[in-house]
């Protein structure tokens, strides 16, 4: 997958929801001005890019994705660690974290190797899920407890935040295994890296140069 259309869809999915899930709200004060159901695609597809793009400003997906993204960079430096194949002490570990320079080198690695690279789009396909289920979860917590405290009015309002609810959790649940695979396909990545000496030559080279 192109990185344009995973950009594309990190902003245009959390939009989507977004909509839909303040649907209900337009529907019971706006329905009788305008029918929104009667948009051509084209626009529906604009006014989720318009709210995902606020959404995607704001960055409060964060509240779920920086914890674990927390884990799966943490898989990674450790696994580069293991690579380097010497003792890192606290101080070289943080400078290793500064401005994500492991990161850099991870990707040097990659961009070495053509197997690694393909292994990579699993890895960014994943990434949508990782990012997609963290959207909902969220979007839809809040909108429960908006729907649920503000707006108690809207008709059949119990379905609805019962269906908010449940979808959030179990958004939330594919996340943690949308996180755990990652780390897996990750190590598909970095277990060659670990296990090869040129590659792991790379590694160290890096390493080096950043921790001298």
């Amino acid at each position: 997958m192109e990185q344009k259309t995973l950009k594309y869809l990190r902003v245009f999915i959390p939009g989507f929801v977004l909509l839909l899930g303040l649907y209900p709200m337009y529907n019971h004060y706006f329905s009788e001005i305008y029918d929104i159901t009667s948009l051509h695609v084209m626009y529906i597809s604009f006014i989720s890019l318009l709210l995902g793009a606020v959404y995607y400003q704001l960055n409060i997906q964060r509240i779920i994705t920086k914890p674990s993204h927390y884990f799966i960079t943490k898989n990674i430096l450790d696994k580069l660690i293991s690579a380097y194949d010497r003792e890192i002490s606290t101080e070289e570990r943080k400078t290793l974290k500064y401005k994500d320079a492991y990161m850099t080198t991870f990707y040097k690695v990659i961009d070495n190797d053509e197997s690694l690279k393909r292994k990579g789009e699993n890895v960014k396909f994943n990434g949508i899920f990782w990012t997609s289920t963290a959207d909902i979860s969220l979007i839809f917590i809040v909108l429960f407890f908006i729907y649920k405290y503000f707006f108690a009015e809207i008709k059949n309002i119990e379905l609805l935040t019962t269906f908010l609810l449940y979808t959030a959790i179990i958004s939330f649940i594919l996340h943690l295994i949308s996180v755990k695979k990652h780390i897996n396909l990750s190590n598909k990545q970095l277990n060659p890296i670990v296990n090869d000496k040129e590659l792991s030559s790379i590694v160290k080279t890096k390493f080096d140069d950043i921790l001298k």
